[in-house]
């Protein structure tokens, strides 16, 4: 009896796998008939490389491919990565149904060096293309064949980010992210994919990076980067498989399978928090009314004074935006608002050249014409607005008005005063009867002119929301309208619920019903904490959502990003396997034991979250 090694394995599935190429080739390639034949739909196929796939003690710079047919590349430079990385991009020359790659520089000895061609080259008549062509070649006596292999997402939206850089370094030193180019790189797919498989024995860090000014280093705020806390240790063990043994001839051929470690690796890319504070806007847009925006969040630091006057106390109002990049700052005092001619000063937290926080003060000018413009006819007089009135708004629709939402009701600027005595809210009995609804009014936090009414409605009937006219004044004295506007409430059997028993949990953390789209808008969010074991979304619309839950290690009510030189991750997102379905009149009950590390991720968002498969 005769043992067939592993070699001989090798070369006999290489044999099989060339005359089934060449045999697939010729058949799907038919000669042209009185009909013209089939179109071609095949890729070209590779008839030689130079130097060969797997060569050894390589020292040539040059790699020339040839087709079986006339090619053209795809943006093969932008596409192709040589790993380890080349200082100098290759020359590509392209002759015929070869293409020639030159390097520009000596290759590193003792290295395995991939060269991964991705989708760049397609064929000249048809356009069709290969998918990949990936080389190994070795400028040693061998072949470095360990793998790293993984995933870069978006560590807030766990989305697959394409085109983003894997790196390797053999150092533990954060600052060479920065200063060196690394060891080896691996280019994303469109699944986010990565692999590393031409390493030797070693240990290695990990970092991602969506490289905007192409030099593989993290060099840019705006880039995003990930990291693997520790140092990888990949290796290789040829395992035989026992139940693949057979007999024939008095031969035994015994097969197995090389196992690699370690397990795909998940990376989550963040940009890191730059305070490099600016403003991007500043108006005057009414008299009483001045707008700056901002290009990031504003700190607590921020103030502002008038220099060209001497304002009261309280001269103005000032309210944040929802992510506070901008402000409105009403004026209270009506000397000021009819000074057409403000100088702000502003004073904020930005950041130096040398990277250091200091106090930037901006002095903005802030003008505003109180000339009238004379009227042409005395009808177009008539039709000017008074400008001594205002008008509230409200979220209020005529038809099917949630059943759990309160009443948000808006004036254009700072009030006051308003109060319950102010604001009638009416149940209509029928045609000549209405009952006043008892109900809660508070203004939102941090507003002195938007104020929620809470009630408890009652399903399929008619409201109506009453203001008279000049019984409500801005800071600024001007008086309102009158504000009148009848609703009707929605059916309590439209809605459906949906209960999450939940497990796992280790913060307090933020549970998000999202819309069921990429821009994965919040229809309903809630805080939980390690303890709860459900949590229940009521009164949803019949749709298809999401759900998400944002880890709070820090709770401070909102999501963290990471930062490299503190050897901080970004706070942990998980998303629910499935998108879930809510129909009218339906209890929904899932059950969400979240994964103890974002390394179990390979179910949370596969098949971008079974987006409409559900």
């Amino acid at each position: 009896m005769t043992i067939v090694t592993k070699q001989l394995q090798h070369l006999l599935l290489f044999t099989a796998i060339i005359a089934y190429v060449l045999f697939s080739h010729s058949c799907a390639n038919p000669g042209t008939g009185p009909g013209g034949g089939l179109k071609d739909t095949i890729p070209p196929v590779i008839l030689n490389m130079v130097p060969a796939p797997y060569s050894t003690k390589v020292t040539q710079k040059e790699i020339t491919i040839t087709f079986d047919e006339y090619i053209i590349q795809d943006n093969l430079a932008t596409k192709m990565v040589v790993s380890p990385p080349l200082a100098e991009k290759p020359s590509i020359n392209l002759k015929g149904k070869t293409i020639h790659i030159k390097f520009n520089e000596d290759l590193i000895p003792n290295r395995t060096y991939s060269v991964d061609l991705k989708d760049g080259i397609k064929d000249y008549n048809e356009g069709n293309k290969i998918e990949s062509i990936r080389m190994l070649f070795s400028t040693y006596e061998s072949i470095d064949t360990l793998r790293i292999k993984g995933y870069l997402l978006d560590a807030f939206t766990l989305n697959p980010i394409k085109d983003a850089y894997a790196t390797l370094y053999t150092l533990y030193d954060d600052s060479i992210f920065t200063t060196l180019r690394p060891d080896f790189i691996a280019k994303t797919d469109e699944k986010g994919f990565f692999l590393f498989d031409n390493l030797p024995s070693g240990n290695y860090k990990l970092y991602g990076l969506t490289d905007i000014d192409n030099n593989l280093m993290y060099t840019l705020p705006t880039e995003q980067i990930a990291f693997i806390d520790s140092f990888i240790v990949p290796g290789a063990e040829y395992v035989i498989s026992n139940d693949t043994i057979f007999e024939d001839n008095d031969t035994l051929v015994s097969t197995g399978y090389t196992n690699y470690w370690p397990e795909p690796v998940y990376a989550f890319l963040f940009e890191e928090l730059k305070y490099n504070q600016f403003i991007t806007s500043s108006q005057r847009e009414t008299p009483e009314l001045l707008l700056i925006s901002f290009n990031e969040s504003l700190t607590d630091s921020f103030k502002t004074k008038l220099i060209n006057v001497e304002p009261t106390a309280d001269w103005n109002y000032t309210e944040y935006s929802k992510l506070r990049d901008s402000i409105s700052i009403w004026l209270t005092d009506t000397l000021l608002i009819h000074n057409d001619s403000l100088l702000l000063e502003v004073n904020y937290t930005s950041v130096d050249t040398l990277g250091q926080y200091v106090t930037q003060i901006d002095t903005l000018k802030m003008y505003f014409s109180h000339k009238e413009t004379k009227t042409k006819s005395k009808k177009k007089e008539e039709e000017k607005p008074n400008e001594k009135t205002f008008t509230f708004t409200s979220n209020l629709t005529s038809n099917n008005f949630d059943l759990n939402k309160a009443i948000l009701l808006e004036a254009p600027s700072p009030l006051e005063k308003l109060d319950t005595s102010m604001i009638q809210l009416m149940l209509v009995v029928n045609d000549s009867v209405s009952e006043r609804v008892a109900y809660q009014m508070e203004p939102l936090p941090d507003s002195q002119r938007k104020y929620q009414i809470s009630y408890e409605p009652l399903e399929a009937r008619k409201y109506t929301l009453k203001i008279d006219s000049a019984v409500v004044k801005t800071k600024a004295g001007i008086t309102n309208l009158a504000f009148e506007s009848a609703f009707k409430t929605q059916k309590a059997d439209y809605y459906g619920t949906a209960v999450f028993e939940l497990s796992g949990i280790t913060s307090p953390s933020k549970l998000q019903l999202l819309q069921n789209s990429d821009k994965e808008g919040v229809v309903k969010e809630m805080i939980v904490q390690p303890e709860q074991k459900t949590a229940t979304f009521d009164y949803l619309k019949p749709n298809k959502y999401r759900v998400k839950l944002i880890v709070d290690q820090n709770n401070n009510g909102k999501w963290d990003t990471g930062n490299l030189s503190e050897q901080k991750q970004p706070e942990p997102v998980f998303y629910f396997s499935k998108v879930i379905n809510i129909k009218s009149n339906w209890e929904l009950k899932e059950s969400w034991p979240i994964p103890s590390t974002l390394q179990e991720l390979k179910d949370i968002k596969d098949d971008d979250k079974k987006k409409d498969k559900e």
